[in-house]
């Protein structure tokens, strides 16, 4: 795995385990924000907010299986991040859960947690993003900071919407609207 040009200060190929710890942090706290309207809505803030912390990084355990090691200094000299790191698989596991679960907002949680991990890392290059296309392997640094703050509008809009989109089947939407039940 390449180290972050675009963010020098997050990868220290000297100090493997601060660089892990804050990748854990960096892909957490970001997927808070971009997921943060759909939390403050939600009646599970603190179930949800954890999950979107641990989503954050959650991808980066990929790392784990190619290295063949959980040794972050193992991981941290993959010649590249694995496959699982784009939008294809992003947008499978979001299809995924909006199969098993048919809720349309928690399938775009899924998918807004995993798509400001692959920003902020393709941010930093070496990251096959549109997978299985082989390039681009970077993006600009500053279509992170603008892909996040679309992804916190478009989870903003969705709340807004909420109302008049059905988010599952109709006999369950009756259901949740009887017991009083919200987002989440």
């Amino acid at each position: 795995m390449e180290p972050y040009r675009a963010w020098p200060f997050l990868s220290a190929p000297h100090h493997p385990v601060l660089s892990a710890l804050w990748a854990v942090v960096v892909h957490g706290v970001l997927s808070l924000f971009v997921v943060l309207p759909i939390l403050w809505r939600s009646d599970r803030r603190l179930t949800l907010a954890a999950l979107a912390f641990v989503g954050g990084f959650a991808l980066d355990f990929d790392h784990a299986v190619v290295a063949g090691s959980l040794s972050p200094r193992a991981m941290e000299h993959l010649g590249d991040r694995p496959d699982t790191h784009s939008l294809l698989f992003a947008a499978a596991l979001a299809l995924l859960v909006l199969a098993v679960m048919r809720r349309r907002l928690m399938a775009w949680f899924v998918f807004a947690i995993l798509a400001a991990h692959l920003l902020f890392d393709a941010a930093g290059g070496g990251e096959r993003w549109l997978y299985p296309l082989g390039h681009p392997k970077s993006i600009p640094w500053i279509a992170c900071p603008a892909g996040l703050l679309v992804l916190y509008a478009v989870s903003a809009w969705l709340v807004r919407a909420g109302r008049s989109l059905p988010d599952a089947h109709p006999v369950d939407q009756h259901a949740r609207r009887e017991l009083g039940g919200s987002v989440g």
